[in-house]
């Protein structure tokens, strides 16, 4: 769909055949963000980063009563998401076109907003930024710390400016050095909600998604739990 400047958005709705949705999870990767959305004449899809926890969870969370829909990166960012771009006004303005055209689809839906990783960027201003849009945000491995220079654009974010209510999710062995377990939990325990992910297995690079930074093999656990705590039943704060 076009946006300002000339460019456009695209982004991946997935739903159950003939369901009618309770939730649609508005959900953004991590790293750059920049999915390449493609489909093939044969209507098959391709997309980048397919080993990122949200992309690979999404066959998980997708049912009767939830959908997803997995938003890339603006076509005049070829590469793809800075951190300066997801704290920026043009990103809550293509999301508000996102979220306008998801209405139509699913009018009666109510909208999730979730990060994971440099996602988190995304999943804080646009929850601060489009007050009256979100019933709930989710944050997910959480750019909480930081370090070696990097002038982030959380650091002393407000959360508390957000509206919906709020979901933090973190490995307590998260070993990337931007996202630590115990930063994230501090945020979290100014009145908001958290759970955390214990266990699965980890390989490669400690910021990556097949590393306990990605809920490598606690996929399904995790997203029962983020499940189970978007529709107010019982969920647990521990996932191991």
């Amino acid at each position: 769909m076009p946006v300002d400047d000339n460019a456009s958005i695209s982004y991946l709705l997935t739903q159950k055949d003939g369901s009618r949705p309770d939730w649609v999870l508005v959900m953004f990767a991590g790293g750059d963000g920049a999915l390449q959305l493609a489909q093939t004449s044969g209507g098959s899809i391709s997309l980048r980063l397919k080993n990122n926890f949200l992309v690979r969870a999404r066959s998980l969370i997708v049912d009767d009563h939830f959908a997803t829909a997995l938003v890339d990166a603006p076509s005049d960012q070829p590469g793809g998401y800075s951190d300066t771009f997801r704290a920026s006004p043009r990103h809550a303005q293509d999301v508000a076109r996102v979220v306008a055209d998801l209405r139509t689809r699913l009018p009666t839906a109510k909208l999730v907003l979730v990060g994971t990783s440099r996602g988190t960027i995304s999943s804080a201003y646009l929850g601060r930024a489009l007050p009256d849009t979100w019933d709930a945000v989710i944050h997910t491995s959480t750019l909480s710390s930081p370090a070696r220079g990097q002038a982030l654009p959380l650091i002393g974010f407000n959360y508390g400016e957000i509206h919906a209510r709020q979901l933090f999710v973190h490995h307590v062995d998260d070993g990337c050095y931007l996202c630590s377990f115990s930063a994230a939990k501090r945020i979290a325990e100014d009145g908001h909600d958290f759970i955390a992910v214990s266990g699965g297995s980890a390989r490669g690079n400690p910021c990556e998604a097949m590393e306990h930074h990605g809920f490598y093999e606690q996929d399904a656990a995790v997203v029962a739990a983020l499940k189970a705590w978007i529709s107010g039943a019982d969920w647990p704060k521990e996932v191991n």
